[in-house]
């Protein structure tokens, strides 16, 4: 793969991914009884640059065409689940160059991550290996930065004669009835009706504030009694904010302590993330003050941390800023029929993270977003406009160039200062409402958790914070929004 430099149509790639039910069945050619699994439409649009967006949901190739793409119609036919002897196509996308990415490589996953700045996606569609007998080979091309896909035959001669190179033969998959499908059309101005539901529209997450306390002595039990309690609440994730530990030691013993009261969730296969703190860095020495020195540098020292903690112990993790630490990831969920994403952010991140968040949220259109990060909000629930004397920006920094850049942000939660509050109401730049919520206790006796319950269909949340230890809820921080607006 070459790697220039190439302007992105930003424009036409925050609109790409739209939601929407996978798997459209279409007509199949003649198929051999190997590729009998491969029913389910994939749709082509190509973007102004040249690359290839494929997808099985035609409502994500319908949002491409409305952001300047244009429609290919029907591509082949694949499966959008996976089956005995099928390969997962993972689709990467580049938002430096706009350009997507398709391999069934795990190996050429992690080379594009690492080396040319791809995100992976994930897998969108499930494809016939080479001597399966399926009937349709479709080659991968490159041309500059952009790559795409095409057919063996007409299609891949048409573009090999424009200057596009043959790289590989990436998979196998069913042909499509028809030689010369319509053209995907514009959306009508009356939305189509919604197909019946398959999952129940409300859902629970938590968001675990500060645990600092609650590891400072071996017979504390009551980080891991809240996850056990959590076990009994059929939450769909949970997000702790930073601060898992107070300060490190020769022996680690607090690490210890909180690996094994968060492998509560890792046992009962709840998805979870952690925003790292400041106390989960060498910036902070022994007592849990800041160590000295250069604490913008120490902050970025997480190796205890991403020894005791991997994004393997997470689950459902799509995607990190610097291959093999947790400090900034993403995970994406399901629920409430809605897809999910919970990004978690460094203290006070750096402008390149910044950056990385960007494409990350701006490839996952589809996706609400909720960002993670220690420090956001101050007390008084202002946005905090200065570093704290540890990190690169500020979490006003945070706000203005990425949280109020795109509609699919829609919570920020964090801890570090102050005590819990409801949550602050911004406005982003396409009128999106923002909520931030503090959760921040510095408990000594037991063990906040907040609740927040989603019903996708009203557009609510509800939040309330309770403590499982001593049966004790903060009804002071009860509230119910009802101004969201969900993808």
């Amino acid at each position: 793969m070459n790697k220039t430099a190439l302007l992105a149509a930003s424009a036409a790639t925050v609109a790409l991914i739209a939601s929407a039910g996978a798997g459209t069945q279409v007509a199949v050619a003649s198929p051999s009884a190997a590729c009998a699994s491969l029913k389910d439409a994939v749709y082509q649009a190509t973007s102004p640059s040249g690359s290839s967006l494929f997808t099985p949901w035609s409502s994500e190739a319908t949002q491409a065409v409305k952001a300047g793409y244009t429609a290919k119609g029907t591509a082949f036919l694949a499966s959008d689940s996976a089956a005995p002897g099928l390969l997962g196509v993972h689709r990467l996308y580049s938002g430096k160059t706009a350009d997507f990415l398709y391999t069934t490589s795990t190996k050429e996953v992690a080379s594009a991550k690492k080396i040319y700045g791809y995100v992976d996606q994930g897998v969108r569609f499930y494809v016939a290996p080479a001597g399966s007998g399926c009937t349709e080979q479709m080659a991968r091309l490159v041309k500059g930065t952009q790559h795409r896909l095409a057919a063996d035959g007409a299609a891949k001669a048409a573009l090999t004669s424009a200057g596009w190179k043959a790289e590989k033969v990436s998979f196998f998959v069913a042909p499509v009835a028809v030689t010369d499908p319509p053209p995907i059309q514009p959306p009508p101005s009356t939305p189509p009706s919604t197909p019946p539901s398959t999952q129940p529209s409300t859902f629970t997450f938590a968001v675990v504030p500060d645990t600092q306390l609650e590891v400072l002595k071996d017979n504390d039990v009551r980080l891991a009694a809240r996850n056990r309690w959590l076990d009994t609440q059929d939450v769909s994730f949970v997000a702790q904010t930073g601060d898992l530990v107070n300060w490190d030691t020769d022996t680690h013993d607090q690490y210890q302590r909180a690996k094994a009261g968060m492998n509560v969730l890792t046992e009962n296969k709840i998805p979870y993330t952690v925003a790292v703190g400041n106390h989960d860095t060498e910036a902070t020495g022994v007592g849990g003050s800041a160590r000295g020195g250069k604490t913008w540098e120490q902050i970025r020292d997480t190796t205890t941390l991403n020894h005791y903690f991997s994004a393997s112990d997470f689950g459902d993790v799509g995607g990190a800023f610097e291959p093999g630490k947790i400090d900034n990831v993403y995970a994406t969920y399901t629920a409430g029929n809605e897809k999910w994403m919970v990004l978690t952010l460094e203290f006070c991140a750096r402008k390149s993270v910044i950056e990385w968040a960007r494409d990350v949220v701006a490839s996952h259109p589809d996706y609400n977003v909720i960002i993670s990060t220690h420090y956001f909000l101050n007390g008084n629930g202002t946005i905090g406009d200065n570093n704290q004397g540890y990190g690169a920006t500020s979490p006003q920094y945070v706000y203005d160039h990425l949280v109020s850049q795109y509609a699919n942000v829609k919570m920020v939660f964090s801890g570090h200062v102050g005590y819990a509050r409801k949550s602050r109401v911004d406005t982003g730049v396409h009128g999106n409402k923002i909520h931030s919520f503090l959760t921040t206790f510095h408990e000594g006796r037991t063990n906040p958790v907040r609740m927040i319950t989603v019903d996708t269909a009203k557009d609510t949340v509800s939040s309330t914070i309770y403590a499982p230890f001593t049966n004790r809820t903060w009804h002071e921080y009860d509230e119910k929004v009802t101004d969201m607006r969900f993808n």
